[in-house]
């Protein structure tokens, strides 16, 4: 069975958000992921806008993880959980708080883990996080810029996480092509999360099946 793949858009503005979450759905993805940086906790800064979103998710009607790569995640998540994420990632680096499920309704969340980050720091977090899915995302690239070099040493969380907590569902985010897919998946990842290879292909709809049969 081979793993889910989550197409991410990581755009500066509204009409590229939507021509790729537009084109997500024509090639089949049951998901996206729609990155949001804001030029402090990273070094860009993307297309930021709830409301926004909020309209084209009724028209569109596609599961949507937004990805918070913000200084502040708790100060805007219930914003996006409004608007209709399906799922919110929030960095553990930016959590200054373990008080995280006042903020879940029916949303899922999930923590997300930079490459540098021990997989140690996660463990106090798991038992927070007030859903039926416990669910982390391993970045195998700095958060920021799409296109960037996976990092294989990100394998051995992947590994530690599905060996001491089989219950958690493993996205990894970053560097994702057909090569370091089977890594992933090796190692235990349920979830990739790809951009270059697929946004950066000239078939969008062969590139993500491609991924998803691995």
């Amino acid at each position: 069975m081979g793993v889910k793949i989550i197409p991410t858009i990581n755009c500066g503005d509204f009409a590229c958000i939507a021509e790729k979450f537009k084109k997500s759905v024509e090639f089949g993805a049951e998901w996206v992921q729609i990155d949001i940086a804001d030029g402090v906790f990273t070094l860009h800064k993307t297309w930021n806008n709830p409301e926004e979103f909020k309209i084209l998710n009724f028209k569109l009607k596609i599961n949507a993880e937004i990805h918070l790569m913000v200084e502040n995640p708790l100060d805007v998540i219930n914003e996006w959980i409004e608007a209709g994420a399906k799922r919110i990632i929030i960095h553990l680096e930016a959590i200054k708080s373990e008080k995280l499920k006042s903020y879940l309704g029916d949303c899922e969340i999930g923590i997300a883990l930079n490459p540098k980050t021990s997989i140690e720091n996660l463990i106090p977090y798991l038992a927070t996080i007030d859903s039926s899915k416990k669910f982390v995302q391993i970045l195998a690239v700095e958060p920021g810029l799409s296109g960037q070099k996976f990092q294989p040493q990100v394998l051995d969380k992947i590994k530690f996480l599905k060996k001491n907590y089989p219950d958690v569902i493993i996205e990894v985010d970053g560097g994702i092509n057909l090569e370091t897919s089977k890594m992933c998946k090796e190692a235990g990842a349920d979830i990739l999360v790809a951009g270059s290879y697929i946004w950066d292909s000239k078939d969008l709809k062969i590139a993500f099946k491609e991924l998803a049969e691995i």
